[in-house]
């Protein structure tokens, strides 16, 4: 079943986030400077105190118990303050950077910041989906949740050191991508589990993704302004501050599998599991405070049905970051797989003669944004 999108909002991570930061939107853009703005002051004492708690290490039980409070009393203050702000009017451009805050702000690597603690609380739960039930009755985010649209895919290349970095190696076939990228994995795993399992749980960082990526070719759908999704929502960004995009011919006939819920996620994991414990265990301890085994989807062995596989945004929303159980002795996490995002398993895709190319204005600052730059052939 389909994710609805009120859902999406208010059980995900990263749903969760978005509202937050729409919230703090709305309050900064109706507030002057120099007045309070008592949504995120409260949060930004409460989360600052959280965080400073995990640098004390989560083995510590005392240290979780005072996280455990702190996050319970922020969240009271925070309802309280919630119940008594009017809604604010729904834009697209706050939706928009709302969503790019929440995967900016996604970390596999390191315990979840201080907000998610705060807004994961069931105390918020009423006024988060008080929010979430706004924004989706204005209709403008109805499309998150749809399947792949074929005739709107883009291929986002950002400029790295000067040149425009393919998106993907076209000197291999998606089989050969997909073979390489099972031999990596398995490789590894072997690694990990010998040279790792000594250390401190949760004192190593490796691969903390569990999408094909690097491997296969990606496409990325469109905002309802026309503007590539995969331009401001990749989940650990590298600050690039030019690109150039192009639309993709997809083939009517393509078959792609819908990541559209997470019990369609834990089936691939059933059907078609890779271990990758050794390999993830430590990152995602971190996460998810979860010491376990853990599996991800063998794409090699998806592809033999396949023509790609797509992640929509309300999908990502609901699922990214989220301790998804497989079976009594694995779990699973989506991870580095951004919004609205497809691999492709299958070669030959054709970009469209014509490009845009985009510039980001006020780079590294929080008004960056993408605008289409003077002279782009778009």
């Amino acid at each position: 079943m389909t994710v609805e999108i009120v859902d999406a909002l208010v059980q995900g991570q990263r749903g969760r986030r978005l509202l937050w930061e729409f919230m703090t939107a709305g309050e900064e853009e109706s507030r002057t400077d120099i007045s309070p703005h008592p949504l995120h002051e409260a949060m930004y004492y409460t989360s600052t105190r959280i965080d400073d708690l995990h640098y004390r290490g989560l083995e510590s039980s005392a240290v979780i118990v005072e996280i455990e409070h702190t996050a319970r009393e922020g969240a009271e203050k925070l309802a309280e303050l919630l119940e008594h702000t009017e809604l604010f009017e729904v834009k697209h451009c706050m939706l928009q950077s709302a969503l790019e805050s929440s995967v900016d702000a996604a970390m596999y690597w390191q315990p979840p910041y201080g907000q998610e603690f705060v807004l994961a609380s069931p105390i918020l739960r009423a006024q988060l989906d008080r929010i979430a039930k706004h924004i989706a009755a204005s209709g403008q985010i109805d499309y998150w949740v749809d399947p792949l649209d074929m005739a709107a895919q883009h291929r986002v290349n950002f400029d790295i050191t000067g040149s425009l970095a393919p998106a993907a190696d076209k000197k291999r076939t998606g089989l050969e991508s997909l073979i390489a990228w099972k031999d990596h994995v398995l490789r590894t795993e072997m690694r990990d589990a010998r040279e790792n399992q000594s250390r401190p749980l949760g004192n190593f960082s490796g691969e903390w993704w569990s999408a094909p990526n690097m491997y296969l070719e990606e496409t990325c759908g469109q905002f309802a302004t026309a503007q590539p999704i995969g331009l401001i929502c990749v989940e650990d960004g590298f600050g690039w501050e030019k690109a150039t995009t192009r639309l993709v011919d997809i083939p009517a006939s393509s078959n792609v599998l819908e990541i559209s819920s997470a019990e369609q996620w834990i089936r691939l994991c059933q059907d078609h599991p890779i271990e990758v414990t050794a390999q993830k265990r430590h990152d995602w301890y971190q996460v998810t405070g979860r010491d376990g085994a853990w599996v991800i989807p063998d794409w090699l062995a998806v592809a033999r049905n396949y023509d790609g596989v797509h992640l929509s945004i309300g999908a990502y929303l609901a699922l990214a970051g989220e301790c998804l159980p497989v079976d009594a002795e694995f779990s699973t996490l989506i991870a580095g797989w951004d919004p609205g995002k497809t691999y492709w398993f299958i070669d030959g895709l054709l970009e469209s003669e014509q490009s845009q190319d985009w510039k980001c204005v006020d780079a590294n600052s929080n008004t960056a944004h993408w605008v289409l730059d003077e002279g782009s052939t778009g």
